[in-house]
């Protein structure tokens, strides 16, 4: 059965109209990036399981203008198939603004999010699924083996224990982009304002009743990922300023034990020179220190720049990304 919902209602010649979209139950949202010789396979597998768990559902591919040309992958998929939604940006906006785009467009009563090289195996959807209908708001899939390089995972686990650390979010490394989340929760990320756009992270923070499903983390089907370590690391920077101002305590933290360790060099000077008549040089101490503490006001400076930079970067109210086409956006489902 169809079932609608409202979007919006205006004055018409005298009478109340209003603007009705179809809802429908499952929206998949995949962000496409590097990997257009996996959109096929992906979209075979997914539309098998879907159909499978007799549900009606839309499958949206975002393409985050890759330069492999996945768009006439996307063109080709979309032609054949009125399910599948295809939104295409006018430049590189990254992955999670990817995300937000097709959760923005998504009409679903639960959306599934997942990333497009098939490692997030589609076959593991009907799990999903039913792990929150049974009343939860989110339900994250944790990988059980990661199939990523040892270099990857290290640098992954080191980020999440940082960011669990700064955020006070007990954020598992285990788990990536593949959950399903409900209408309500999607409704309360679209609403936020925030530059950072990590859904998964965005959901957890907002305490919704949650839950966790175990799968094998599947084998990159083509391609290679994109985030090299300049990309992880302005990832991860950007995301630990977006959820936590905690950050901003690490230089009281600095200062207070700078402050106490000067006292304390204060004090042997001064022992060394009226009890041991000794008066230390200390032309390499002052050097070493002048280095040290210049290092560390700059560190400061680049932090509080960096939040001040994310209320520069809302203030300028410019979108979250600009779409250029899409690609049977108002299919009837």
């Amino acid at each position: 059965m169809v079932s609608y919902d409202t979007v919006t209602s205006f004055d018409c010649d005298g009478f109340l109209c209003y603007v009705y979209r179809v809802m429908i139950d499952i929206s998949v949202v995949i962000p496409v990036y590097g990997c257009p010789e996996a959109l096929e396979e992906l979209h075979r597998r997914l539309v098998h399981t879907l159909q499978g768990m007799e549900v009606t559902y839309e499958i949206i591919l975002v393409d985050d203008c890759c330069p492999y040309g996945s768009w006439k992958y996307i063109e080709q998929i979309c032609s054949r198939d009125r399910n599948t939604i295809g939104i295409r940006f006018s430049r590189n906006f990254g992955q999670m603004r990817a995300i937000s785009a097709g959760v923005n467009a998504a009409r679903g009563e639960y959306i599934i999010t997942m990333d497009c090289d098939l490692q997030d195996v589609p076959e593991n959807i009907p799990s999903l699924y039913s792990k929150v209908r049974e009343g939860y708001d989110v339900v994250f899939a944790r990988r059980k083996m990661r199939k990523d390089p040892i270099i990857t995972r290290l640098w992954a686990k080191l980020f999440h224990k940082l960011f669990s650390y700064l955020s006070e979010i007990d954020f598992d490394y285990d788990l990536a982009t593949y959950l399903i989340a409900s209408k309500r929760a999607a409704d309360c990320y679209r609403e936020t304002q925030d530059r950072g756009r990590d859904f998964g992270m965005y959901l957890m923070w907002t305490g919704y009743r949650h839950a966790f499903v175990e799968f094998e983390h599947g084998e990159r089907y083509a391609g290679k990922s994109s985030y090299n370590f300049s990309a992880k690391f302005k990832y991860a920077i950007s995301t630990m300023t977006t959820f936590s101002n905690r950050i901003l305590y690490i230089p009281i933290y600095i200062g207070a034990i700078s402050s106490i360790a000067s006292v304390a060099y204060l004090i042997y000077v001064i022992y060394t020179t009226l009890v041991l008549k000794n008066n230390p040089e200390g032309w390499a101490t002052i050097v070493a220190s002048v280095f040290l503490f210049g290092g560390l006001i700059l560190s400061v400076l680049g932090i509080f720049g960096l939040y001040i930079g994310n209320i520069y970067d809302i203030t300028k109210s410019r979108p979250l990304y600009i779409v250029q086409e899409t690609l049977n956006s108002e299919a009837e489902i």
